[in-house]
């Protein structure tokens, strides 16, 4: 797994990076909202508040990869 700045916002490619899966698994997580979001111009900000959220409801310890049901 790749180095990722932590921050306050997250491109959608960064994000991948955290939780490992396709590129288009997250852009449709975001299109049905099980990603929060938002758009500034053309570009699309997650909030870093996601990785915990999803990693809360996976139940995922810290460390590990959160288990998500985004697929």
């Amino acid at each position: 797994m790749e180095e990722v700045k932590s921050g306050l916002f997250y491109s959608p490619e960064e994000f991948r990076k955290i939780l490992p899966c396709s590129r288009s698994v997250i852009y449709e997580a975001i299109r049905q909202g099980k990603i929060r979001s938002f758009r500034l111009g053309r570009k699309i900000f997650i909030p870093s508040s996601e990785v915990s959220r999803l990693s809360q409801e996976a139940g995922a310890d810290k460390g590990e990869v959160p288990k998500t049901d985004l697929w």
